[in-house]
């Protein structure tokens, strides 16, 4: 019976989506709604700005235009003689002559009047327009003060002050009030007094801030001061119309936002129904396996995190299988090695009579007999078979070797002189690589390197038909030398080839599949494991890399 469930997974990612994903999106909508008007008022912001930045650029253009009519006047004969000192006083001078007076006839249009004072301040002459001097803050013909110095022509000495007043109209783009945004409003004022040089609907004091309220509605300003002429202007604009559209979207977005809460809340369902079905398979799937079914298998599906934990369990179980399955062989092996171990106890005991035994004999024998050098041949071929059987049993069983340089030749020869009978046994032909003419030296065990070598050529034997050919080489590769057992026989088939080395494995019915395992283990315990290499039908390669050694270090090598 299941154990009885809580909060379901479907309801949790339901509940996850409901959180992440809608609330969120409800909260853009509020806030969208929220902000439109910000927005509104950024935007309206800017083009007040960019538009204000026209004006004072139109401005400083026509002020250019303006200040020459001035120059050329204060440099006109009349004002210069007048002011360098002729001998009369200023308020001796009369009536300005005919020349200055045509001369303020031509700016007339740009300038209400024109005073000239000396340097004392002393009024010389006042130009003025046929309606008289305006005042500065009349509403009729606002005016904007101005004040250019008047300098002597040659010398650069100043000799007075040039007054004007210049007509606001003038300066102003279009002579209007207007700003380039619809619905805007320019104040021209006055920067000590505050006061409006053009007439204006709304009261000036307004215009001080960032914004007002007129009639109900925010109004946005902007400011900007000038130096020359000295006046200060501020743009300003009602917010509701560049709002409005804002807001409109933003009614609009949250309604779409409603609809995409609605659809994503309803296709989260739909699809944790799917992606939960598939994870109950595989929560049923694992505790088949938690009971024993290692066969369970579940269906991958797409290549989703969901198919990636499906094709996770199921190489998990194939994985456990294997593991079983070494840990059964390895079991196995150390049982065959324990039984080995007795075997070679039984051996070594008859072994060691013989020895004796043929020593008794060797030494009743006349020193000049020819059976002496038979016997010295035994009795060094059984020394041989004690030390392998020894050596080799102990790489099998521990799996560590202690490596001291040594000639690899000597292995090999060992190894092939104990593979003679077989060899023999199928008609083979041994062929050496020339390397193996010169000393080859590696660090290494070299009892259990001949009992490898020895395994190695007896399975390349028995996989020939007779009259084939088993090839031994040596190589040097950088800090290694790779040692290759090549055979000419049937091969060994592709889907067999990744099973070679393992214990109680082996395609010949009557193998018992512990020569290439213990090999395999002998050659780990020198630091590489083999490599095979085989088509099938056409021959097998073995190679063994072992680590090449240097004869003049010391033998006693630890690794």
């Amino acid at each position: 019976m299941r154990p009885r469930l809580g909060l379901s997974l479907r309801s949790k990612f339901i509940f996850i989506v409901l959180g992440g994903a809608v609330l969120p999106l409800a909260l853009l909508g509020v806030w969208l709604n929220q902000t439109a008007e910000r927005s509104g008022e950024h935007l309206l912001r800017t083009r007040l700005e960019s538009s204000l930045s026209e004006i004072i650029d139109g401005i400083g253009l026509r002020w250019l235009n303006r200040r020459s009519q001035l120059l050329h006047l204060a440099e006109s004969e009349s004002v210069q003689s007048a002011l360098a000192g002729d001998g009369t006083p200023a308020s001796e001078q009369g009536e300005p002559p005919e020349k200055l007076r045509t001369l303020f006839a031509g700016i007339e249009a740009d300038f209400s009047s024109v005073a000239i004072r000396d340097s004392d301040g002393r009024s010389l002459w006042t130009l003025s327009s046929a309606a008289g001097i305006a005042s500065p803050f009349s509403l009729s013909d606002p005016t904007i003060p101005v004040g250019i110095g008047i300098y002597e022509q040659g010398t650069g000495q100043r000799l007075g002050t040039l007054e004007a007043r210049v007509r606001t109209a003038s300066l102003l783009p279009g002579g209007t009030t207007s700003g380039g945004v619809s619905g805007s409003v320019l104040a021209v004022l006055d920067p000590g007094t505050g006061a409006s040089l053009v007439p204006l609907s709304i009261d000036p004091a307004l215009f001080a801030g960032e914004g007002f309220v007129w009639g109900e509605e925010p109004w946005v300003t902007v400011h900007h001061s000038l130096s020359e002429p000295a006046v200060s202007l501020a743009l300003a604009a009602p917010v509701t119309p560049f709002a409005e559209p804002f807001q409109e979207a933003a009614r609009r977005n949250l309604w779409i936002l409603v609809f995409v809460a609605l659809a994503g809340f309803f296709l989260a369902a739909l699809l944790t129904r799917r992606i939960t079905r598939q994870l109950v398979r595989l929560a049923e799937a694992a505790e088949a396996v938690s009971e024993g079914d290692l066969d369970r298998r579940v269906e991958e599906g797409p290549k989703d995190e969901v198919g990636r934990v499906g094709r996770a369990f199921n190489a998990m179980t194939e994985s456990l299988q294997r593991t079983l399955s070494e840990l059964s062989q390895r079991q196995a092996l150390a049982a065959v090695g324990e039984f080995a171990s007795a075997l070679a106890h039984e051996v070594r005991n008859p072994l060691t009579s013989v020895r004796l035994d043929m020593q008794r004999i060797e030494e009743e024998l006349p020193t000049d007999s020819r059976a002496r050098s038979l016997l010295a041949r035994a009795l060094g071929e059984i020394d041989r078979v004690n030390r392998s059987v020894t050596g080799a049993l102990r790489v099998a069983r521990s799996g560590s070797v202690k490596p001291e340089p040594i000639d690899l030749r000597q292995a090999i020869e060992g190894a092939v002189h104990a593979a003679e009978p077989e060899l023999r046994a199928h008609d083979a032909e041994l062929c050496l690589g020339p390397l193996l003419e010169e000393p080859i030296w590696v660090k290494g065990d070299q009892v259990a390197l001949e009992q490898l070598l020895l395994n190695l050529l007896l399975n390349a034997a028995q996989a020939l038909e007779q009259g084939g050919t088993v090839t031994v080489t040596a190589q040097r590769e950088a800090e290694s030398v790779v040692v290759s057992v090549r055979d000419s026989g049937c091969g060994i088939p592709e889907e067999d080839l990744g099973r070679v080395a393992e214990p109680f494995f082996s395609t010949r019915p009557q193998g018992t599949g512990l020569g290439l395992a213990i090999a395999q283990r002998i050659a780990q315990a020198h630091g590489r494991p083999l490599e095979f290499e085989s088509v099938h039908g056409m021959g097998t390669t073995v190679r063994l890399y072992l680590p090449a050694a240097d004869p003049g270090r010391e033998r006693d090598v630890t690794v």
